[in-house]
């Protein structure tokens, strides 16, 4: 998927230059794959006979690991690390860094990274036909994360009036027509809020668990349930949106709560209310 939105915890560890490239710290890169830093930066050692795959890896594209410590990541080496942690480290591959490459490979990371961090091209000398493409870069990369196509429009048009005064009239007719469709984003919610307002809907005195939320929502085939383990060989459900599902959800990196880790969380759109609802009457 394409929809990733990245917390601002990672986007600190970013630097965009004035070309547009970027740079993170290692940090940075191993909460965007989902990886431990620890574990990071033993990956990138070359001290060894036999260096790790990994470093191994970044050695063949002309990467100098060692020198990450202290120059950063470019954003080449981290497509490199992150296509490693989706196919190519076996039992440490993550689903998080599949999400995150998958997210960027038809566009480019550099694209990708730029759309992410709000990153805004400066010409000396720009053409109108030049700003006009750029606004329309700008906004391209928000079609593909689930927000209404005419949000996008009319924003694009507020940007046009803004860059070309002479332009206000003509774009605010068209926001006008845009407006007859156009409605606030949505913001998805959790398995517990969902229990909380399906609750409230059929008149329930508690709030129905995240738990059976879940397990609806598993059942209707929109998402998957799968066991890991971490570290310390604690188990845990993890859930995984099928494509089914896409069309009522979308994914967030998040903080995980009590750990200084990025992890992924899937957040639901109202439209999926109706069909909880139907399963959870087909049950009684």
């Amino acid at each position: 998927m394409s929809n990733i939105i990245l917390p601002e915890e990672i986007k600190a560890e970013f630097t965009i230059n004035s070309d547009g490239s970027t740079v993170t710290s290692i940090r940075g890169a191993a909460r965007l794959a989902g990886v431990n830093e620890k574990a990071l930066r033993y990956q990138f050692s070359t001290a060894e006979k036999s260096a790790p795959k990994l470093a191994q890896k970044l050695m063949e594209h002309g990467f100098n690991p060692a020198e990450f410590s202290t120059n950063g990541i470019t954003e080449v080496a981290l497509s490199v690390i992150l296509e490693f942690y989706s196919f190519d480290a076996g039992a440490r591959c993550t689903e998080q860094a599949r999400f995150v490459y998958r997210a960027f490979a038809s566009i480019g990371i550099r694209v990708w990274l730029q759309e992410q961090l709000d990153y805004q091209a400066t010409s000396s000398n720009p053409t109108p036909d030049s700003t006009l493409a750029l606004i329309d870069h700008i906004f391209s990369g928000l079609y593909k994360l689930n927000i209404k196509p005419e949000l996008i429009e009319s924003a694009k048009l507020t940007a046009i009036a803004k860059t070309f005064p002479h332009l206000a009239t003509a774009a605010e007719e068209s926001k006008q027509l845009v407006s007859a469709h156009n409605q606030v984003e949505e913001i998805p919610l959790s398995p517990t809020k969902l229990g909380k307002i399906i609750a409230e809907q059929l008149g329930l005195s508690k709030p129905i668990s995240a738990r059976r939320i879940n397990q609806i929502l598993i059942a209707v085939g929109f998402q998957d349930s799968e066991r890991v383990s971490n570290s310390k060989g604690k188990t845990k459900i993890q859930y995984k949106l099928t494509k089914l599902g896409e069309e009522y959800a979308r994914i967030q990196l998040d903080t995980a709560k009590g750990h200084n880790k990025t992890i992924y969380v899937i957040r639901w759109f109202k439209s999926v209310i109706p069909i909880i609802t139907e399963a959870l009457n087909n049950d009684q």
